[in-house]
C-alpha cells in the first residue's frame, strides 16, 4: 500500500508539473519536464514592481503599463496609482518586457527589458523581485502652441513645482479644458514669473482669442526672456496690431520673420500691417513671400493680395485675386458680393 501511495503521489506531482510547464509555456516561460515542483513555486511568487515618474521626478497616475514576453505577446495590463506604482506579481522565470503606454498623455512610449531568475536551489534563496523606473520624456510636440513654427528649443532652469503646473496646464488644454490650463499656467508663472514656456504658450493661446492687451503683456515679458522666438515675437506683433500700435506691429513682425523665414502667416500678417501704414510696395512684397510659401492656395493671402493690388489701381490683377480667393475658398459667405467686384475692377480696368 505503501508503494502505491508513492507512486500516486508522484504520478500528481508530475501531473501538476506538467500542467505548470504548459501553462507556462503558452506565457513565453521555458520550464524543463523534470524541474522540481518546489522550483516553481519559487518562480511563482517573482515580481515586477516600479514607479512611472515625469522629467520633474514627479509621479503620474493613471498610466498604463503593459508586461509582455520575449515574443512580445501582451500578458497583463495595469495601471499606475496615485504614487505612480505599478506592479506584476506571480511571474514565472524568464525574459520579459515591460512597456509603458501614456495614452492621452504628452508622454513619449517606453520599455524596459526584465529578466527574472529565482535562486530556489539554494537553502534560504527565493523569488526574484526586480524594481524598474520610468522618468518619462514630454512629447517633442508638447510645447506646440497656436504660432508655434522649428526653432532652437529654449533651455531654462525651473523650480520643479513651476514646471509641474506648467506641465498640467498643458495637459488640459490638451483635453480641451481652458479654463483649468490657463489657471495652471498662471500658476506657472506666479511661482517663476520668468518661465519662458508658461509666457510664450499663455500670450500666443490668448492672442487667438483676442485677449490682446493680456498677451500684449505675457509676450513682452516672454521676447525679453528669450528674444529669438519665433511664435513670440510674432504673436507680440499680432497683439500690438490689434491694438492699434502699427510701427511697433511692423518691427515685431519683420524680427518674427527673420527668426523664421517660411511662415506664410509670418509674412501675410507682415504684409497685412505694411498695408495698414500705406506702405503698399513693401507689403506686396511679402504678401508674394507669404504666397509663395503657400503655394498660391491659402486663400486669404490672395485676399490681402487683392486689396493692395486695387489700392496700386491694378484692377485686372485684383479680380484675378479674388477669383483665386473664390477658388481656394468656394463657400465664402458673401460669394455673390465678391463675383460682383470681380466685374467692377474688370470695368474699371477697362475704362483707364
Amino acid at each position: 500500500m505503501k508503494k502505491i501511495a508513492c507512486l500516486s503521489l508522484v504520478v500528481i506531482v508530475n501531473v501538476v508539473g506538467l500542467f505548470i510547464q504548459t501553462s507556462n509555456a503558452n506565457a513565453g516561460n521555458k520550464i524543463s519536464a523534470g524541474q522540481p515542483l518546489s522550483n516553481i513555486v519559487y518562480q511563482n511568487r517573482n515580481s515586477i514592481t516600479g514607479f512611472v515618474f515625469n522629467e520633474s521626478r514627479s509621479p503620474i497616475s493613471d498610466i498604463h503599463v503593459e508586461l509582455l514576453n520575449e515574443l512580445y505577446i501582451t500578458i497583463s495590463r495595469v495601471k499606475t496609482n496615485g504614487s505612480g506604482l505599478f506592479s506584476f506579481r506571480g511571474l514565472a522565470n524568464g525574459n520579459y518586457i515591460v512597456k509603458v503606454l501614456p495614452y492621452n498623455a504628452n508622454y513619449e512610449e517606453q520599455m524596459r527589458d526584465v529578466s527574472l531568475i529565482s535562486i530556489s536551489r539554494v537553502e534560504g534563496g527565493g523569488a526574484a523581485s526586480e524594481q524598474v523606473d520610468f522618468y518619462l520624456k514630454a512629447k517633442k510636440d508638447i510645447n506646440a502652441g497656436p504660432l508655434a513654427a522649428p526653432g532652437v528649443i529654449f533651455v531654462q532652469e525651473v523650480p520643479n513645482n513651476a514646471k509641474k503646473a506648467y506641465e498640467e496646464g498643458i495637459s488640459f488644454l490638451q483635453a480641451k479644458k481652458e479654463n483649468e490650463g490657463f489657471e495652471k499656467l498662471k500658476t506657472a508663472l506666479e511661482i517663476f514669473p520668468k518661465y519662458f514656456l508658461a509666457l510664450d504658450r499663455l500670450g500666443t493661446e490668448y492672442v487667438t482669442r483676442g485677449y490682446h492687451q493680456a498677451a500684449f503683456v505675457l509676450l513682452t515679458k516672454a521676447v525679453e526672456v528669450n528674444p529669438r522666438s519665433f511664435s513670440s515675437t510674432f504673436g507680440l506683433g499680432l497683439a500690438q496690431f490689434r491694438l492699434g500700435q502699427g510701427d511697433k506691429a511692423i518691427d515685431s513682425l519683420v524680427r518674427a520673420t527673420e527668426i523664421y523665414n517660411e511662415s506664410v502667416n509670418g509674412y501675410l500678417w507682415l504684409g497685412i500691417a505694411l498695408h495698414s501704414k500705406g506702405k503698399l510696395n513693401e507689403a506686396l512684397t511679402a504678401l508674394l513671400k507669404a504666397n509663395k510659401l503657400g503655394k498660391g492656395e491659402v486663400a486669404e493671402v490672395r485676399w490681402q493680395l487683392a486689396r493692395v493690388y486695387k489700392d496700386q489701381k491694378l484692377y485686372s490683377k485684383a479680380a484675378e485675386e479674388l477669383e483665386f480667393f473664390l477658388k481656394y475658398n468656394p463657400n465664402a459667405a458673401n460669394k455673390e458680393e465678391i463675383k460682383k467686384t470681380i466685374q467692377l475692377l474688370r470695368q474699371k480696368e477697362s475704362n483707364k
